[in-house]
């Protein structure tokens, strides 16, 4: 299905399309690089930054935005450099994530200038219609969502562990948010398992605006390749459908890519990610 049929099913145009995921994704971002006991938030001209503080890039991110059209381009370089020095200051490794359709469109080449290099691959932005393509899994395999602080603190180490952070490092990120996983249905932690007492994969669901999204899943390594992870978006994508939304917004790691791809998700643009180098 190309994203005009896509758009076209959804009663969207193609643009509308790729600029809600676009916003909602940056929206969840900010929000999961904000809740960390020593976060902050900076929002520019062309740009949003929302770091934890912790020593991972994917926890300290600059999130483009569209500048506005004929922004001088010393305003834009002033910009850059005053990301540079947040993070500097704070001594953390980074990401600026540029978007759709960026506003100048020769950001890559102004990125370069202040030696910021894209890092590769690109991050995929995907959307699967709901109810999403039936697949199969084993059906031993347990899902639940996250109902107590035993649950988020399991969490918390299987993300730690999955994403291969520093000793030490996230090992309390979903209990210091502890309220926003337990009391809000807006925001969703989900876990799995072979059996209720092994968990062993995490992924979470929320919804901003009337649209959902599926973000961070997980899965401890010793236990990938054995479905968990398709389980678990099932149950994801089921719940979602069952509330009434007709899709949902995620990002594909490379290796989430084509198990995504069973499910029936299309996809709509890429991010690119700048770093230092």
């Amino acid at each position: 299905m190309t994203i005009e049929q896509l758009a076209d099913t959804l009663h969207q145009t193609p643009t509308e399309l790729i600029q809600l995921a676009d916003r909602h994704i940056r929206t969840v971002q900010m929000w999961l690089c904000s809740r960390a006991p020593d976060a902050i938030r900076w929002e520019g001209l062309g740009v949003d930054v929302a770091s934890t503080g912790l020593p991972v890039p994917i926890l300290n991110l600059a999130l483009g935005k569209r500048y506005p059209p004929e922004t001088p381009e010393a305003t834009i370089g002033d910009e850059i450099e005053r990301v540079k020095a947040i993070f500097a200051e704070r001594n953390v490794p980074w990401y600026w994530w540029l978007g759709p359709n960026p506003q100048p469109s020769t950001m890559s080449q102004l990125f370069l200038s202040h030696n910021l290099w894209f890092e590769p691959p690109a991050l995929p932005a995907v959307l699967v219609p709901l109810p999403a393509r039936p697949v199969d899994y084993n059906p031993r395999i347990q899902t639940w969502r996250a109902a107590n602080m035993v649950d988020l603190e399991t969490a918390s180490t299987i993300r730690r562990l999955a994403y291969r952070f520093p000793e030490g490092v996230g090992s309390h990120y979903y209990e210091d948010m502890a309220d926003d996983w337990l009391s809000s249905d807006s925001v969703r932690l989900y876990l799995g398992g072979l059996e209720a007492d092994t968990p062993a994969v995490i992924g979470t669901s929320i919804q901003v605006d009337g649209v959902i999204g599926l973000y961070a899943l997980a899965t401890l390594p010793t236990w990938r390749r054995r479905g968990l992870g398709k389980a678990l978006l099932a149950r994801m994508m089921a719940d979602a459908a069952a509330e009434g939304h007709r899709f949902a917004v995620m990002t594909a790691s490379p290796y989430g890519y084509p198990v995504l791809k069973q499910f029936g998700v299309e996809h709509l643009f890429d991010y690119e990610l700048y770093s230092l180098p």
